[in-house]
């Protein structure tokens, strides 16, 4: 190979070289910060206190409830009302506040054709009903629910029952946003 055919090469080479593998021959960048601030997670809570059952007749009973000594009897029924303080920490944070243990479902004696449960009433602050039991806010509610004892009950059913109330309880569940 003469020296004019290696000189050709080698320029080629370093041209190639050059282009391919980043030298000089570079194209213009640059970067920015985006400054996009910082997410932070809401917050929800539920917390109760002490609850008061009346029966129907509006006597405050709790008292004989707790000691097992009310005895309920076909027409009547019993109200618990609990203070509840709702936080409710999210933008479009929604949330609903229910029952638990509904069916009654607990350590009973009662045939369930004999009493109903009607659903959760939420109040606010100012004893306003919260319509559809959904929250939009944190702050004070008072929630109720009402187990009857059907007038209907006959033969002498369900006498000498008894029902544990004590796994009834109140529940907050968010509502899922229409972007979920």
């Amino acid at each position: 190979m003469n020296k004019m055919t290696k000189g050709a090469l080698a320029t080629g080479l370093g041209v190639a070289l050059l282009i391919g593998g980043g030298g000089s021959l570079a194209v213009w960048n640059t970067s920015a910060q985006a400054n996009a601030g910082t997410i932070v997670a809401g917050d929800m809570g539920l917390k109760a206190e002490a609850g008061v059952w009346t029966n129907s007749a509006g006597t405050e009973v709790t008292g004989k409830i707790k000691d097992g000594f009310y005895k309920i009897v076909p027409g009547d029924s019993l109200t618990f009302t609990q203070p509840v303080k709702v936080t409710l920490r999210g933008d479009l944070l929604k949330a609903t506040l229910s029952v638990t243990d509904t069916a009654l479902t607990g350590d009973t004696t009662f045939n369930k054709k004999n009493y109903t449960v009607g659903p959760v009433a939420i109040t606010d602050s100012t004893k306003k009903s919260v319509t559809g039991q959904e929250l939009t806010e944190d702050g004070n509610y008072t929630a109720s629910v009402t187990f009857a004892f059907l007038k209907s009950t006959t033969n002498l059913d369900d006498t000498n029952s008894t029902y544990d109330f004590s796994k009834v309880a109140y529940k907050l569940d968010q509502v899922a946003s229409s972007s979920d």
